[in-house]
């Protein structure tokens, strides 16, 4: 005897903390793939893309065997799969971080075995995920007639879940307990999950006459309504996750991106994706023809997209701010206007909407496909992995391909046109006077959008007639303004440094230089305005300098400014052939090289930025150490938030230089650093110092009054002893500073 009418409604609530725990893996899973993979726009596509194909093969493999199950036996699967999960999330550490990253680094030299071993190593929890909806699906509903209300409230539940996972991990689980214990805390739910469904699931049918012969069994296969839907699911989820890409570009620029923006925003699209796919469950009977709503909600998403963004560049073109103050910092005592502005009506605006009316249009789809009892798990998984590859392309050839051609306006047009051919395929079905308005401000659209560097000044808050020069591509925007004779590098919307080189860049790059007795070989992590690796070419002795830059963007930038006048010192630095310029992540190249280096610095970010903490973790520096030649040193401003402490942790001999502008400069090594204030003021009279100096447009006379006045102070293990460090790889206390008190 089963009583499954009161064990449905806690398959519902079960459902919906997998999803929480789903989204929580994610977050936690794309960071420990990053130290492997890199935090590169390619390498972080090629992880979503891997975690979005194993969905996708979980998918057709739940709607394969769903039908074939009693309802009983669906249910036990998807108990087993959470079980499944989180045996994998407790072993994830081992293999993601101890396997991968420490011992097999070398593999993510090249893209393609890169994608093939991500996608593997992430193959067996994303299945189990993937196979998790067909299966529920089979267990909740035996007709196809009404079925679909009760899909799109699973997925919106489900989808719920996700957004409060991320919500809840992004602010609160990791930045309090660290990458490690949280993947350790899903485990646990992900168990729970398993128990509480194992046990529901003696209340559910033990058998269920489902018609599926073997000559029925691919039924699904030879409906050609399902595969006209497929695709057109395919277009939708190919221009939902594009847009999904350029609204993180854009917003990145817009919030001063931090540790905690990714998963801030994240929760917006899944929130208002579960809400709309809800609301759809709740009004699907009222909605005859499922194809026009389709169409039209696709053309109304791209129209809203770009009228939104647009709206939005507007307001702030008319609304600057200082870009050298605005840093991005959240003070949680002093939560103002503009924090509100940026993290809650700014993403609302954006993102709530279109997210919505994606999540309404799931039980549509359901409506239009769900035409025969034996293929109700069978359905439910083709369309769910249309819409799975349909994201994998779009991330791919978005991510990697049209945001490096096109940029994001040129990217946001794309996605008008296909509105557009969305829009002209619903006047086609219901010639109205609302379909015809929508196809003609579509086209309106295209047609006066602004390009590329018109709508980046905008979203930079620079008026219309200030100096901007930008460029993009699939690493990210880079731009320079200037103002009154100052030029300021941009890059995300981030201020970097001023032109000519600000004091304290041109202190970074030489003091070392000068210091060192023979820096043959240099490597600078962190181009940003150039003055840091420029002046660490100072001593003639120096060969070799490589430059690594995670934003391309830069490069090309500065390639440009450095053809005008306030730029020339940049001509010089490109024209030198000691130097060797790479697009990259900084630490993977390092950790890749068979180099050893006399110094190596790292011009880094501010610690609390997203994924800063890979350049101030304890294993970054000891990686930095096993890179260094005897006597080598390793420089790095120090920021506060632990920086120094997990620095001494890891080099026995460190110097502090402290010195105007509130500059404290750490200097490493594992020999004592021989700081000779004298020695110093000599090199600086060296005529050949004084004439690349020159060039790179330093003052010289502060650098020596920097050098004379400057605070030194002498730290060793052997003298103060061998601290613990702050911020280690799984838990970059420095990028969560909000939690830690």
């Amino acid at each position: 005897m089963t009583n499954d009418k009161r064990a449905i409604p806690a398959l519902f609530i079960v459902y919906f903390l997998s999803g929480f725990t789903a989204l929580l893996y994610q977050v936690v899973w794309q960071r420990m793939l990053g130290l492997f993979s890199g935090s590169d726009v390619r390498s972080v596509t090629i992880v979503v893309a891997s975690y979005l194909l194993g969905l996708g093969v979980g998918g057709w493999l739940g709607g394969w065997i769903s039908d074939r199950l009693s309802n009983r036996q669906a249910v036990q699967i998807y108990s087993c799969c959470n079980f499944g999960i989180a045996i994998f999330a407790v072993c994830s550490r081992f293999l993601f971080y101890d396997l991968l990253f420490l011992q097999g680094k070398s593999l993510a030299q090249s893209p393609a075995m890169m994608l093939a071993i991500v996608f593997v190593s992430l193959l067996i929890p994303t299945t189990l995920m993937g196979v998790s909806l067909p299966l529920v699906t089979k267990a909740t509903s035996r007709h196809a007639k009404g079925a679909a209300a009760r899909i799109g409230l699973l997925y919106g539940l489900n989808t719920l879940g996700s957004g409060l996972g991320t919500l809840v991990s992004g602010w609160y689980i990791i930045g309090t307990f660290g990458y490690e214990k949280t993947v350790y805390f899903g485990a646990i739910l992900s168990t729970v999950v398993g128990i509480i469904a194992w046990s529901i699931s003696r209340q559910f049918q033990p058998s269920y006459p489902v018609l599926v012969a073997s000559n029925t069994a691919n039924g699904a296969l030879r409906s050609r309504s399902l595969w006209q839907w497929c695709f057109l699911v395919f277009l939708s989820g190919f221009a939902a996750i594009s847009l999904e890409i350029i609204w993180f570009r854009v917003l990145d620029t817009v919030l001063q991106s931090i540790a905690y923006t990714y998963a801030h925003l994240l929760a917006f699209i899944l929130v208002g994706n579960a809400l709309g796919s809800i609301a759809g469950s709740a009004t699907i009977r009222f909605i005859r023809q499922p194809q026009k709503a389709f169409f039209a909600i696709q053309a109304g998403i791209a129209a809203y997209a770009l009228i939104s963004i647009w709206l939005i560049s507007i307001y702030y073109q008319s609304h600057p701010t200082d870009l050298r103050t605005d840093i991005g910092y959240i003070d949680l005592n002093n939560i103002t206007s503009i924090v509100i502005l940026r993290y809650v009506v700014i993403p609302s605006v954006m993102l709530v909407l279109p997210n919505f009316l994606l999540g309404f249009y799931f039980p549509l789809v359901q409506k239009a496909v769900q035409t025969k009892d034996s293929q109700i798990g069978q359905r439910v998984g083709f369309i769910q992995v249309a819409n799975i590859l349909g994201n994998t392309t779009g991330s791919l050839l978005t991510g990697l391909v049209l945001l490096d051609k096109f940029g994001t306006a040129g990217s946001l047009r794309f996605i008008a046109w296909l509105g557009l051919g969305f829009a002209l395929l619903c006047f086609n079905l219901r010639r109205d006077k609302l379909t015809s308005m929508l196809a003609i401000a579509l086209a309106v659209i295209i047609a006066v959008f602004p390009n590329n560097t018109h709508l980046w000044a905008a979203l930079h808050g620079i008026p219309a007639t200030q100096y901007f020069l930008a460029a993009e591509d699939s690493t990210g925007v880079a731009a320079v303004t200037e103002v009154n004779g100052q030029g300021t590098l941009l890059a995300s919307g981030q201020a970097q440094a001023s032109f000519p080189y600000m004091q304290v860049h041109a202190l970074l790059g030489s003091l070392p230089a000068l210091i060192h007795p023979h820096p043959a070989q240099v490597i600078i992590i962190g181009l940003g305005s150039g003055g840091t690796a420029h002046t660490a070419g100072v001593n003639p002795a120096t060969r070799q300098i490589k430059v690594v830059e995670l934003v391309g963007a830069e490069l090309t930038v500065l390639r440009q400014y450095a053809q005008t006048p306030n730029g020339q010192p940049l001509k010089y630095l490109f024209e030198d052939p000691r130097y060797k310029f790479i697009v990259g992540d900084g630490r993977q190249e390092l950790e890749l090289s068979q180099q050893k280096f006399d110094i190596i610095e790292a011009d880094a970010i501010y610690p609390w930025r997203s994924r800063a903490g890979m350049l101030y973790s304890q294993e970054f520096f000891q990686a930095v150490r096993s890179h260094l030649a005897p006597g080598g040193m390793f420089v790095e401003w120090n920021v506060g938030l632990g920086t120094a402490q997990t620095f001494r942790s890891v080099f026995p001999n460190v110097i502090q230089l402290s010195m105007s502008g509130d500059l404290h400069v750490l200097i490493g090594s594992d020999r004592p650093v021989d700081f000779n204030r004298q020695r110093l003021l000599n090199k600086l009279e060296d005529a050949s110092v004084l004439n690349f100096l020159a060039k790179a447009s330093v003052n010289v006379e502060a650098i020596r009054q920097d050098v004379k006045t400057a605070q030194v102070n002498f730290y060793s293990h052997a003298k103060d002893g061998q601290p613990q460090p702050v911020n280690t790889d799984l838990f970059p206390r420095s990028e969560y500073y909000l939690n830690q008190g």
